[in-house]
């Protein structure tokens, strides 16, 4: 699956930096490459975040070269678990017949989902509108990069539309449950997708 995004992101208590990104995910063996370029302060920050069979880093460089973030380790493991489980929900929704997912009914609008690759499970809790579209997805497994601590995380859905004849999210946010109040970082538009490429 080949997805591309637009949109805004931030660190909390900074102001939005725009970013375009490129994402490539391969379901058999939950693999992730996501390549982002942004602006900050006019200079270029290519980003890449990597996720191959349960191990993951997030590598973050002015014009390319000079590190700024680097995280990997099994609090990012198990982070970006919860991203890869995401995209499948959002992004990949034909993908949900996984076996490796438990379900769990909590309401007519509502299902517990547990997602467990090789020896990392999180958990997250679905919310669908009453026309089936997912509009928001909340787990309390993945931890922020500016502090590496667990808060609640969720990617609320506030529109759909037709790409390449799917009915797929539109525009979406992540957002942090922080003690002192929510705070959203991330603001993306979907521009394109593409499934099994090449």
């Amino acid at each position: 699956m080949r997805v591309k995004l637009r949109g805004e992101m931030r660190d909390k208590g900074k102001e939005f930096f725009e970013f375009e990104s490129e994402q490539y995910n391969f379901l058999n063996e939950q693999t992730r490459l996501f390549f982002m370029k942004a602006k900050m302060f006019g200079v270029t920050v290519p980003g890449y975040h990597k996720y191959i069979k349960t191990k993951a880093s997030m590598d973050i460089r002015f014009f390319g070269l000079f590190k700024i973030v680097y995280h990997d380790g099994e609090v990012m493991d198990k982070a970006e678990t919860v991203t890869v489980f995401n995209d499948m929900c959002i992004l990949a929704p034909a993908t949900l017949i996984d076996k490796r997912i438990k379900w769990e009914l909590v309401d007519s609008n509502t299902v517990k989902a547990q997602f467990t690759n090789n020896t990392i499970t999180i958990s997250a809790m679905l919310y669908f509108n009453k026309q089936g579209q997912l509009i928001n997805f909340i787990s309390k497994d993945r931890s922020s990069a500016s502090d590496m601590k667990q808060y609640p995380f969720s990617t609320p859905i506030s529109s759909y539309k037709q790409i390449r004849g799917y009915n797929i999210f539109e525009n979406a946010e992540t957002v942090w449950q922080y003690p002192d109040g929510l705070f959203t970082y991330g603001k993306f538009h979907l521009v394109d997708i593409e499934y099994n490429v090449e």
